[in-house]
């Protein structure tokens, strides 16, 4: 019975992580020139006064929509699927990741029936958001270098080679890689310890589904 249980637990994880990164991956694709945009927005800076003739006196973009229209024209289409891969890598783990330890967690705290106090949900989805920063942290990193180098290579005054992702590896290393870990912490421990027992109870209470309601 034990091993039984044991691989029914399993392959319940593995339903789990291959349902996260099925969903993960797909959302990432559709919003990721929105994700693009986002991070050329919080990049760009005011020139300063002194800064050289060649480069522009003024924000490079006016608004999102702008954002958009200008890494067409300068980048094509492509442009605005840049640095997609790295995020393709982390997102999908990344959703897999919590949804497999949050489950796991729970698993292990409920009682005979189930159920579970409202600190152990919270304490099931802080591990999970803490587990998945861990991993994707890296991969974040890459991704905002990718997706911002096009923007830098269009203000320099020779044409700048555009670096690949094992190069930015190689460049940072490992603890370049890890650079405002803390600060990912800080804001995923809190957002799933919020987000998990909310979307659980949200189940239970609304939708009569998981422990004493209808089953999924």
């Amino acid at each position: 019975p034990t091993q039984t249980s044991a691989v029914g637990e399993a392959l319940r994880s593995a339903y789990s992580f291959a349902l996260g990164a099925v969903a993960g991956g797909i959302g990432a694709t559709v919003v990721y020139p929105i994700d693009l945009m986002k991070t050329r927005l919080q990049n760009q800076r005011t020139p300063p006064a002194s800064a050289p003739s060649h480069l522009p006196t003024q924000k490079p973009y006016k608004n999102g929509i702008d954002c958009l229209r200008q890494v067409v024209r300068h980048e094509g289409l492509r442009g605005l699927y840049s640095g997609l891969l790295p995020q393709l890598v982390g997102v999908a783990p990344e959703k897999a990741i919590k949804l497999c330890v949050n489950d796991f967690v729970r698993r292990n705290m409920a009682d005979d029936r189930g159920r579970l106090a409202f600190w152990q949900e919270a304490v099931a989805g802080a591990s999970a958001g803490a587990s998945q920063v861990l991993f994707t942290n890296p991969l974040e990193i890459v991704k905002i270098r990718l997706q911002v180098q096009g923007e830098a290579a269009k203000s320099a005054v020779a044409q700048v080679p555009k670096q690949s992702a094992m190069y930015i590896v190689r460049q940072l290393g490992i603890f370049g890689l890890y650079r405002g870990v803390g600060a990912c912490l800080l804001r995923d421990i809190p957002f799933s310890a919020i987000y998990f027992p909310t979307y659980a109870h949200l189940k239970k209470d609304f939708f009569m589904e998981g422990v004493e309601g209808k089953k999924l």
